[in-house]
């Protein structure tokens, strides 16, 4: 690949500002980089807290986005052995060890530097280290197997690290059913568990939810005026806090039983706050965090995908909605105003 190669990206520019559409020169790919034709990629709770200045200051601007991703290998560089040109592959911030390859930046028409981090997919091209790039499981769909670098390791390994072991009866609540909230309960229904119910300020999410066979949805826009029977928070084993709100957070934590496990893995904004009575501590309740970075992608995979041939592939469609990249700020603003339940954008 010469210097001269460019491609359209969308680029954060300015925190709370639309992306901008640009042309940007690709830099020749490093020895254990990989040339990526990016057919898939999808919008993620956090790159709309990134955008939205949720996370702080951003001193990487101005920089591409996008962190799951399916799409066909260009070209590979001279230490690339397992991966050739044409492969269909997907892109995933979960990195196979701890090797890494710095990405040059891109530039624009003015010779300016856009940083790309070691991920970035909201774009028709990327250029991207082997240690993020694996091989699409036979049998699943490209718009499908993008939800693998992200949604799916993350719902998928918050079960399997925490709940796998559990009796099947056990009540398991899931506060906000988002991507990775709908990947848990899949992958519950997937290991024979009962009593799952979600809680979600979205009424999309919780119709979804209901596809899903999920046994019992609670639709609250004021978490401090919602409801569960006392009965089934005292059998709750497990609750699941993936919105990231600070009131949910700490609802999700204060409405468990003494032997219960809150796992926290939303996007929470930066300064929030969770309140622990010492005692609920003492007396066994337990809290963990989790963001999906200790998951081995490439040890899980196989079974990963074995839940997902198994799951109905019309339903899990019905989930996102279809956009362009020159869309792609209609599918970030669509996607924040819960008018869709996933944006999709599909290349061209």
């Amino acid at each position: 690949m010469n210097n001269n190669f460019s491609s359209t990206f969308a680029v954060l520019r300015k925190i709370k500002k639309p992306l901008k559409i640009e042309r940007l020169k690709i830099p020749n790919i490093r020895d254990n980089q990989l040339l990526i034709k990016i057919e898939y990629t999808y919008v993620c709770g956090s790159q709309i807290n990134e955008i939205d200045g949720k996370k702080g200051k951003d001193k990487y601007l101005p920089h591409v986005l996008g962190h799951e991703a399916s799409g066909k290998i260009i070209s590979v560089g001279k230490k690339v052995k397992k991966f050739k040109p044409k492969d269909k592959v997907f892109l995933s911030w979960i990195k196979k060890n701890n090797s890494e390859t710095k990405n040059l930046p891109y530039k624009d028409k003015n010779d300016k530097i856009v940083n790309s981090g070691q991920i970035s997919t909201f774009s028709k091209h990327t250029i991207i280290g082997q240690n993020r790039v694996y091989k699409i499981p036979h049998g699943i769909p490209m718009d499908i197997a993008a939800l693998l670098g992200c949604a799916i390791p993350t719902g998928f390994g918050i079960v399997f690290k925490f709940l796998k072991k559990l009796n099947k009866q056990s009540f398991i609540g899931i506060y906000g059913c988002g991507g990775v909230g709908m990947m848990c309960l899949i992958a519950l229904k997937a290991l024979g568990f009962k009593n799952i119910y979600v809680v979600d300020k979205n009424l999309t999410n919780l119709k979804h939810a209901k596809k899903f066979d999920c046994d019992d949805v609670y639709f609250i826009k004021d978490i401090n005026k919602l409801k569960i029977d006392n009965k089934k928070i005292l059998k709750t084993k497990v609750n699941i806090e993936i919105s990231g709100n600070q009131e949910v957070m700490n609802y999700a934590i204060k409405n468990l039983p003494n032997d219960g496990i809150c796992v926290l893995a939303g996007n929470a904004k930066k300064g929030d706050k969770i309140q622990i009575n010492p005692y609920d501590l003492i007396f066994g309740k337990k809290i963990f965090g989790y963001s999906g970075m200790d998951v081995s992608l490439e040890k899980n995979l196989d079974t990963y995908a074995k839940i997902i041939k198994k799951t109905n592939i019309k339903k899990l469609r019905s989930l996102y909605r279809t956009y362009s990249l020159k869309q792609i700020n209609k599918a970030i603003v669509d996607f924040k105003k819960g008018k869709v339940f996933r944006s999709l954008i599909k290349m061209n």
